[in-house]
Order: C-alpha cells, then sequence, then structure tokens
C-alpha cells in the first residue's frame, strides 16, 4: 500500500562514532501520535567525510525539532503491532521529493 508520511520529532539525544568514510549520528526522537501518545523514533544519518560528496542531512542537534516527509510502500498487514520500520536508500545526488 503506498502511503506518503510526514513525521515532526523533536529529538531527545544524539550519539556519534566514526567510521572511515561517514561520521554516523545516531539520535532517538519522540513523536506524538493522534490517541495524544507519544512514540520513540530512532533516526541515523551517514554525513560522509569527504569535501567532494554533497551532505543532505541537516546538522541537528538536541531539542531540535525535524520534519521528515517521504513516499512509502507499506505491507498491507505491519509486522507488529504499532511499529513501522522504514529503510530508504539515497543515491549520490538523488532527493526525496
Amino acid at each position: 500500500m503506498p502511503a506518503k508520511l510526514t513525521l515532526i520529532c523533536l529529538i531527545d539525544s544524539i550519539s556519534e562514532r566514526d567510521s572511515p568514510e561517514y561520521i554516523i549520528r545516531e539520535s532517538i526522537t519522540t513523536l506524538r501520535k493522534e490517541d495524544d501518545t507519544t512514540m520513540k523514533v530512532k533516526v541515523i544519518s551517514f554525513i560522509p567525510k569527504k569535501d567532494s560528496v554533497p551532505i543532505w542531512v541537516p546538522d541537528f542537534q538536541s531539542e531540535n525539532i525535524l520534519r521528515f516527509t517521504g513516499k512509502f510502500a507499506l505491507n498491507e498487514d505491519p509486522p507488529h503491532d504499532d511499529i513501522l520500520e522504514v529503510i530508504n536508500k539515497l543515491k549520490k545526488n538523488e532527493l526525496i521529493d
């Protein structure tokens, strides 16, 4: 089932680690659902170390508010109750509209 999702999240915490080609930033964010409950979402970003590679991810900090919008294909029956897993791979110089 195709869907277009927009999520607005508040960043709670960020941890960073290095790899040979990327700085990997893992953040825990909170979003509020329609029934006024909250849900934690993990956001992992890969920031290239090479200056020649464009950076598509903003440099976010704790307590920033992020907005994610994208088109996704979802299973008819999610694999778990109340869990949404979105995996999206970008190629170099490719944007999501």
